[in-house]
């Protein structure tokens, strides 16, 4: 990802997103929805662990975002994403 590909995403953290390709503790991969597009970057990047490298995040009408995307985004945007509210 561009530097301005991660400032456009950064930019639309508050739309809705959803994160698939997340292994559940029942070993389903159930979509988790609920979340904005900067909480989602957050999840795939701190919470996920593990299971988050074959996790990637929809939003808007065709947007999507890798695991490795997610990194990308949060290392530049991270602790704004934390201070952001969602």
């Amino acid at each position: 990802m561009t530097p301005e590909d991660r400032r456009a995403v950064f930019s639309h953290r508050q739309i809705a997103a959803i994160i698939e390709g997340i292994m559940q503790e029942d070993g389903t991969e159930e979509p988790i929805m609920g979340k904005s597009l900067g909480e989602a970057i957050l999840f795939v990047s701190e919470e996920a662990a593990t299971s988050a490298s074959s996790a990637h995040v929809i939003y808007g009408d065709n947007g999507s975002l890798s695991y490795t995307d997610c990194l990308s985004v949060y290392r530049d945007y991270g602790a704004a994403l934390r201070q952001t509210p969602n």
